[in-house]
């Protein structure tokens, strides 16, 4: 007489996106080593066990645009399975990780690794600012300089009540 049957279960999965490359974890605890991945051009199938044997992991994705299948990483952990998948078309971003529009449930946007595509790749983002913040002051003089331009602002002003009115309240 065999077991009650594993209950089948889709994983959480995140994404984000770059202009070149596609991250993906797949959420599986307790299936350290018991699973099977599969990595096509437009499709990305995965099947695999928690240790106890009471879940069963499947997860069936078509994908919106093609991936490189030969050419990706994976880091594997007891946890979870996280894939970069290289896009076989670098360019726009895609709208959508999945080929079809409708949700899904288990499908979630992995915002610690997304970057917008207006965004630059550079890392050293903060010399950009700094050149910035120096060409606000486009004609203008830098602070300190001896040519500063002289101001109405810096003009010494009059006194608001005189003085000799002030001795008569008195």
């Amino acid at each position: 007489m065999t077991g009650p049957a594993a209950m089948r279960v889709a994983p959480a999965v995140t994404w984000a996106q770059r202009r070149d490359r596609i991250f993906l974890t797949i959420n599986v605890r307790e299936c350290p080593k018991n699973y099977k991945l599969d990595i096509g051009s437009k499709k990305i199938t995965f099947s695999g066990n928690n240790e106890q044997g009471n879940k069963e992991y499947v997860l069936d994705l078509d994908l919106y645009g093609e991936v490189n299948e030969k050419e990706y990483k994976m880091l594997a952990s007891d946890r979870s399975i996280q894939l970069c998948l290289t896009r076989v078309e670098e360019g726009e971003y895609w709208p959508r990780l999945l080929e079809t529009k409708t949700k899904c449930h288990f499908l979630k946007t992995d915002f610690n690794r997304w970057k917008d595509e207006d965004e630059t790749d550079d890392e050293d983002e903060s010399a950009n600012w700094e050149s910035m913040m120096n060409n606000m002051n486009i004609g203008g003089t830098e602070l300190g300089s001896e040519d500063e331009i002289a101001d109405s602002d810096d003009d010494d002003l009059p006194d608001l009540e005189d003085d000799k009115d002030m001795e008569k309240l008195e």
